[in-house]
């Protein structure tokens, strides 16, 4: 089993080194609301670079919710050129809300530019739970790494990533 950064017997352990073990931990400390818009855009806050010729695992939990059901909401990824991989995608199903008693989710493995579709909670308070993760394999290129997400459908009710919402990056190579 492979481990980054390796380390060898003797070698100096320093900051630096300590710190490259660690997962970045990217957390949203302020909501941010999106409204009558269904094109994707990156989030201020849950981005991050990563380094040319390197392997990741990204993790994002989002907490978000939709004022108004007809909104709902979608998300893609922003990654580098020549990035490969896939992402998966967990959480309600986008013809789903929380006042359906039985609803269903939706569990899938998708490309990073795919919109994935996400039921919401009709409440801008009453955040609602979606998980995407990927093993990122970065080429010859480094770059931004970023959530981006909209409306599902146009609608003057806002729709919210909540605060809380983070994205952890564990460098694997």
């Amino acid at each position: 089993m492979s481990k980054y950064p390796s380390t060898y017997a003797g070698q100096r352990i320093t900051g630096l080194l300590l710190q490259s073990m660690l997962p970045e931990v990217i957390r949203k400390t302020t909501a941010t609301d999106r409204a009558a818009t269904t094109t994707l855009a990156d989030d201020p806050d849950l981005t991050t670079t990563l380094e040319a010729n390197a392997v990741y695992y990204v993790e994002m939990e989002l907490w978000y919710a939709a004022t108004t059901l007809s909104s709902g909401i979608k998300t893609a990824w922003t990654v580098p050129a020549g990035v490969t991989g896939n992402r998966s995608a967990l959480g309600m199903a986008s013809n789903q809300s929380d006042s359906t008693p039985a609803g269903t989710g939706r569990w899938g493995v998708h490309n990073y530019s795919t919109a994935v579709f996400y039921g919401d909670r009709q409440s801008a308070t009453n955040l609602i739970l979606a998980r995407e993760t990927s093993v990122v394999t970065t080429g010859s290129s480094a770059g931004t790494l970023a959530l981006q997400w909209a409306q599902d459908t146009s609608d003057a009710g806002s729709c919210r990533m909540g605060v809380g919402s983070l994205m952890r990056i564990t460098r694997l190579g």
